[in-house]
């Protein structure tokens, strides 16, 4: 499998996918998932703190990732969307963090990770893909999302014909 890093907004990829529910176009498969990630305190706060209350405090990340692959054939291609967000300092007598991912929907991700536009969280847009054949179909799929083919709902006419009018 090769990573390609891919130049698409990630609100674009949500907003699509969302439009793509309802219409069906490609059969493709959507999970979403929200986790959390402890770490060590960095930086300016680090430096803030005495080696005991370094020990004792962690940073808390929040992590959304989005993957979509085809229904048929999952493991052709992958595109994804990361979203880290440093939440910050975390004390041991905080509530306590879940250990596994927590699946979350298409719209809750949307609201918590993108719409939510939380300034300095990491975003990352890649395509995974086993092949140059698969790398061809999940192509196809950005093409789709970057002319975002579904024109907003809207239907439209065949070209001169316009409503109310017989020929």
């Amino acid at each position: 499998m090769e990573t390609y890093p891919v130049d698409i907004a990630p609100e674009q990829v949500v907003r699509w996918l969302m439009d793509e529910d309802r219409v069906h176009s490609f059969n493709l498969l959507v999970t979403a998932t929200r986790s959390y990630q402890l770490g060590e305190i960095s930086g300016g706060r680090s430096a803030r703190l005495d080696d005991e209350e370094r020990e004792e405090v962690s940073e808390l990340s929040e992590i959304g990732l989005l993957e979509v692959t085809p229904r048929q054939k999952p493991s052709q291609w992958t595109l994804r969307v990361r979203v880290e967000d440093d939440i910050g300092p975390r004390l041991p007598e905080d509530e306590p963090v879940p250990d596994t991912d927590e699946e979350i929907d298409l719209p809750t991700f949307y609201e918590e990770f993108i719409k939510a536009d939380r300034g300095v969280a990491e975003v990352e847009v890649s395509v995974e893909a086993e092949s140059p054949a698969a790398k061809a179909q999940a192509t196809r799929v950005l093409d789709a999302i970057l002319t975002d083919r579904h024109q907003r709902g809207k239907v439209k006419e065949a070209p001169g014909k316009s409503p109310g009018k017989k020929r």
